[in-house]
């Protein structure tokens, strides 16, 4: 080995050293990269250096006298763009190396895409020897390792100021917790929620920062918490939902908490504003009544036919109106989650209620309906409210005669399934589409359809009658279809407080 090639493997050798010694010695970039480019520099007998990033993070670090490509970040980008065909590692140093002028000389930083460039500056004329080429290469590669990483944590940061900026925009309270249920953060309003702060809760479990045994077994044990008051009396409603790590497994859990404390206010004022209007109206309306039927039964004087026509439509309005203050009254009484009735329990027989309320209700003489009753012989007596009950056996009742054309048929039903008694109706009416009867059973909701414009009614029957159910821990629903006719169920479950221990079977 000749003495030249001596010396530009030693020389190569400590460029690769040296780089290696910068890159482990300095993570901070703005030190380093000025290190290594000083490093190239030097190893290829330039006078300056130059790495440009064209995209985010922008910038632009240099060594040396580099006079000649400042501000020309657009002019290096363009040059460089015809280099990149493939990628990087594919790429001869003698293709990507490109003489600008006597004095400058260019190569592209590419990963996917090119990124950046390396600039240098000649003082003279100088060509490359291989050796010196070869050392250029190593620094490319780590200048481009360089670059990657920099673009890298600037996603991760931008990434991260990102949810940063969206937790703290959130009103609700957030808290973002390991597979441990440990804290990793939270948003201001969880701060100010449970009295703390993220850098002093971060690592600490959740049952030690939000101190409550039901939202600790809302996220450890999956319990349910439909709501969750603070001891200042406000509302949240608390979800737990997991994040995933990019191969689907679970990385961690969030716990929100939707403050829902206007919205029970509200509920609250609405609740008792109609209380008040309804029990303020029964009055007036009880006296329209009696005056009316004293009209009507010719108690001042007898009335010619269009008298009593109108009399009869005065008393089919009052008699409209009440059952409307009665709907919301009830409505307003038996709802599950802002009611303010409590359930007065009695034996009840379903049996019987069903029987007593099909023969004591009115049927329109202009309807001829076919109506039975059907009760097995094993449904038990139950510990219930027979007035919430009634209402809403009367109701389910008294829809299928509104929505039973003339000619139809009605059958109420009562039976044993299981654990439950289930109360059913079932009608031959229009039937319901399945669009339709997913909101059924909400607050003020009525089926849109031509034939059913004359049919008077406030939206509120089937939610008295789910209201009801829930009150008693079970439910209402419905099977119907287009053109088949409907089947309302009334479950109430045969455990818990409802159970009578003799009951019959």
């Amino acid at each position: 080995m000749t003495q030249a090639k001596t010396r530009a493997s030693q020389k190569k050798l400590a460029s690769l050293e040296e780089i290696i010694r910068l890159v482990a010695t300095n993570p901070d970039t703005d030190t380093a990269v000025p290190q290594i480019l000083q490093a190239a520099q030097y190893a290829i007998a330039a006078s300056g250096a130059a790495l440009i990033l064209f995209d985010e993070p922008r910038l632009v670090i240099t060594s040396g006298k580099c006079e000649d490509w400042n501000g020309q970040e657009l002019l290096a980008k363009s040059i460089v763009s015809p280099l990149s065909d493939g990628i990087h590692t594919e790429l001869s140093l003698p293709k990507a190396l490109k003489r600008i002028n006597n004095g400058s000389a260019i190569a592209p930083i590419r990963y996917r895409e090119t990124f950046g460039a390396l600039w240098f500056s000649f003082e003279a004329q100088h060509s490359l020897s291989k050796a010196e080429e070869n050392i250029l290469l190593s620094f490319i590669h780590t200048l481009t390792i360089i670059g990657i990483n920099l673009r890298a944590r600037e996603i991760h940061e931008r990434s991260h100021q990102l949810t940063l900026s969206l937790l703290t925009s959130i009103t609700d309270p957030l808290l973002v917790l390991d597979n441990n249920y440990d804290i990793l953060s939270m948003n201001p309003s969880a701060e100010k929620v449970f009295n703390t702060n993220s850098p002093n809760s971060y690592g600490k479990h959740l049952r030690d920062v939000v101190h409550s045994e039901e939202l600790a077994a809302l996220v450890e044990d999956r319990a349910i918490l439909n709501e969750w008051i603070t001891p200042d009396d406000k509302t949240y409603m608390p979800r737990i939902e997991a994040f995933h790590d990019s191969h689907g497994e679970i990385e961690g859990w969030v716990l929100a908490l939707r403050d829902v404390t206007q919205f029970k206010k509200l509920n609250r004022n609405q609740s008792e504003f109609m209380r008040i209007v309804s029990h303020d109206l029964r009055s007036p309306l009880t006296s329209m009544q009696g005056f009316a039927n004293m009209l009507e039964l010719g108690l001042v004087g007898e009335l010619n036919e269009k008298q009593q026509h109108f009399v009869s439509k005065i008393l089919a309005g009052i008699t409209q109106m009440t059952a409307l203050v009665d709907n919301i009254q009830d409505a307003g009484r038996y709802d599950p989650e802002t009611g303010f009735y409590d359930l007065s329990r009695s034996q009840v027989d379903l049996g019987e209620m069903a029987h007593r309320i099909v023969d004591n209700h009115l049927v329109p003489a202009e309807k001829a309906l076919s109506i039975s009753v059907l009760v097995s012989d094993d449904v038990p007596i139950i510990n219930a409210d027979a007035n919430m009950l009634e209402r809403a056996i009367i109701n389910l009742f008294d829809n299928a005669i509104k929505y039973t054309p003339d000619g139809g048929k009605i059958d109420v039903g009562v039976k044993r399934s299981t654990n439950d008694v289930i109360v059913t109706v079932r009608d031959t009416g229009l039937g319901i589409s399945e669009d339709a009867q997913q909101h059924l059973f909400e607050r003020h909701v009525r089926i849109a359809r031509e034939e059913h414009k004359k049919i008077k009614g406030s939206g509120l029957g089937l939610f008295i009658v789910r209201s009801v159910a829930q009150r008693h821990g079970g439910d209402a629903w419905v099977e119907s279809k287009e053109g088949e006719g409907s089947t309302f169920f009334l479950g109430i479950p045969l455990d818990g407080p409802n159970r009578i221990t003799n009951d019959r079977t």
